[in-house]
């Protein structure tokens, strides 16, 4: 099995897999003027976001998600990235609270850049067929749905994100797994998403609340995920 980077927005969804991996705190792979943090173990390495030095909170969003998976990549020898974390899901397509998804499509909601006679639209929502052997085998040997995640920088989700995310027919809502999406076309890496639902966008609940809710609950259902996904990974 080639080496995995196993990518974590948050270190509350990370502490119980770092845990439950034995893994190990390491300072070789991210430069001092970066925040991301890396744990090490055998044949892997998780990479966190870190927190940001403003504010104190975690460095979420499309942005650090994808400077970081970056610098990863063109310092380290990995053969497929694990990009996993929290969601929301879609009512009207089959999601509740904790269910887990291997997303097939990565694509943005909130990138408008609407030009006539232009592709820059078509730009901004920046779709990736994320088709590959692995994420294929994944998703069917442990009976997970695909679909598009899409990914925007905000929590929260105005008319037009729904407009946009309907158009992208999203099974689940995050902040980071298109850019990576990206990131992975760009060094022609493998990706497995790994999703796992905390709030449902089209309920009648406040995103932030849902997610407060149930962050422990996703943090332990990847803590429980992961592992498996590793084994799969190895066949």
């Amino acid at each position: 099995m080639s080496k995995l980077l196993i990518s974590i927005a948050m270190e509350a969804e990370a502490a119980p897999l770092i845990s439950a991996l034995n893994l190990s705190p390491s300072t070789s792979l991210f430069p001092k003027a970066l925040p991301f943090l890396s744990y090490e173990g055998e044949n892997l390495t998780l990479i966190t976001s870190g927190k940001d030095s403003v504010t104190g909170v975690d460095n979420v969003g499309t942005v650090p998600a994808a400077l970081m998976v970056s610098h990863a990549l063109s310092t380290g020898d990995y053969g497929t990235v694990v990009n996993c974390g929290t969601c929301g899901g879609f009512i009207k397509r089959g999601m509740s609270i904790g269910s887990v998804m291997i997303p097939s499509v990565g694509a943005f909601h909130d990138r408008r850049i609407v030009i006539p006679g232009t592709k820059f639209e078509e730009y901004g929502v920046g779709k990736r067929e994320v088709t590959n052997a692995k994420a294929d085998l994944v998703r069917s040997s442990l009976g997970y749905v695909g679909g598009c995640c899409t990914s925007g920088d905000s929590l929260d989700h105005v008319s037009t994100d729904d407009t946009q995310m309907d158009a992208n027919e999203a099974v689940a809502k995050d902040m980071e797994f298109a850019s990576i999406a990206q990131v992975c076309s760009l060094y022609d890496v493998d990706l497995v998403g790994v999703k796992v639902v905390t709030d449902l966008v089209d309920g009648d609940k406040p995103s932030f609340e849902e997610f407060m809710e149930n962050l422990g609950t996703a943090a332990k259902a990847l803590q429980e995920t992961i592992p498996r996904v590793i084994e799969v990974l190895k066949k």
